[in-house]
């Protein structure tokens, strides 16, 4: 769960395209069939609308019944993308991920330092904007 919430916070790409195949329409906007749409993940991801209320906020519990329980509609969760351009490596990311996380912190403690500024740059990939200073502790 903790993961999945990051995911929805920080998304490995902040950004996705895709082309419209045929003329739909989204809310009051026309679009043509070819138009290139551009998708903000990080804002996808803390709509108000498909994740209540505090959706700016750090809850990994939203995830205790699944991404299907989390939001509405279900397909607002992109980290990896969805469907044919879903991301190859999403599956090796997430092993990746576990096994160095558990490594980590089995044998390490790990806390923000008093320098620590809170200041996400959204680029292709989101970055902390004044770097990540950490207290790091050998258990």
């Amino acid at each position: 769960m903790v993961i999945q919430e990051t995911l929805r916070l920080y998304p490995p790409a902040s950004m996705m395209m895709r082309e419209a195949l045929t003329d739909v329409k989204i809310g009051d906007l026309d679009v043509p069939r070819g138009t290139i749409i551009q998708v903000s993940r990080p804002m996808l991801h803390q709509d108000k609308d498909a994740w209540g209320p505090d959706a700016g906020e750090f809850r990994p519990d939203r995830f205790a019944n699944g991404v299907a329980a989390a939001c509405r509609p279900a397909h607002v969760y992109l980290p990896f993308g969805h469907g044919p351009r879903t991301c190859i490596g999403q599956n090796l990311a997430m092993v990746e991920l576990k096994v160095v996380l558990a490594r980590l912190l089995s044998r390490f403690a790990f806390a923000p330092s008093p320098r620590y500024r809170h200041a996400p740059v959204f680029r292709l990939t989101i970055e902390p904007g004044f770097g990540l200073p950490l207290l790091v502790t050998r258990l």
